[in-house]
């Protein structure tokens, strides 16, 4: 699925006189707002020809999204690269993104994290938690989980719930961090009260196994539901699992088959294979 890309935020630029009249930059985010968006590119435009780098931003949102003009990827791609060569964090991620998934210019992965760090290093959380993906995967970089997981807790610092969940999964697994059961804890809960379903999931599994934490069934049980109503496969199984068993909770077959079904509709094997044992 493609990651969405930036629209317009209520920052505020010096304003420019035009003749007589005086443009700013906040004026085509009210226009914008109003869904005046042929307002917000006559605006837009003068500015960004004056070298206005918001406005040169916001134009490049107009022609990303078509809004005001026809969409022209090409000159999104131009407006956002000139924004972002002077340093607008926006831009820079939408750029990243352009280049991630090969919209309006040829993928390179390379330039991808290129611009996300650029936007990371001026403490864009989303492109810090971007970053911390690529050092994780390997993706445009040789893959580095020390450098993932740094590029995760500045993110998780900042509130992000997927970094959070992300990061509590590799101090849970050891993964570029030593194990630290406690830190896990700490992250996943953030981020699972956030509603992050992986998260969620995640946290059941410690409270189910008893990793860090006293073992509780019934948490687990409740933080698998959480996560198994955000459409989670292994919450939906594992959930079908306690329900099966009477862990947690007292024993519901029918519980258990509906959670079965959800968790087999969406491939899980476990689940298709325990369906076909309970003969449903």
């Amino acid at each position: 699925m493609l990651a969405p890309r930036r629209s317009i935020s209520r920052d505020h630029s010096e304003s420019r006189s035009v003749g007589q009249h005086t443009l700013s930059y906040e004026q085509g985010v009210d226009a914008y707002a109003r869904r005046a968006y042929g307002e917000a590119y006559n605006c837009w435009s003068v500015l960004a020809e004056q070298g206005d780098v918001k406005a040169q931003y916001g134009l490049g949102v107009l022609f990303d999204r078509g809004e005001g003009t026809t969409r022209d990827l090409s000159q999104a791609l131009n407006w956002y690269q000139l924004a972002a060569n002077q340093g607008v964090a926006d831009a820079q991620y939408n750029l990243a993104l352009l280049y991630s998934e090969g919209i309006g210019v040829k993928a390179s992965q390379g330039q991808a994290v290129r611009w996300f760090r650029k936007a990371a290093e001026q403490g864009d959380a989303q492109a810090q938690y971007r970053l911390g993906r690529c050092y994780d995967q390997g993706i445009g970089l040789a893959r580095n989980q020390e450098m993932a997981a740094g590029w995760y807790q500045c993110a998780a610092e900042l509130g992000h719930a997927s970094a959070r969940n992300c990061l509590g999964d590799m101090y849970r697994t050891g993964d570029g961090v030593e194990v630290d059961y406690a830190k896990a804890l700490y992250w996943l809960t953030l981020a699972a009260r956030q509603g992050h379903g992986y998260a969620q999931v995640n946290l059941g599994y410690m409270y189910d196994q008893g990793q860090g934490v006293t073992a509780d069934s019934a948490e687990a049980l409740n933080w698998y539901r959480e996560s198994a109503l955000h459409g989670d496969p292994m919450a939906q199984y594992n959930l079908a699992e306690m329900f099966r068993v009477g862990r947690g909770g007292p024993v519901d077959e029918k519980q258990a088959i509906r959670w079965y079904r959800k968790a087999a509709a969406q491939g899980h094997p476990g689940a298709v294979k325990r369906l076909k044992l309970i003969g449903v």
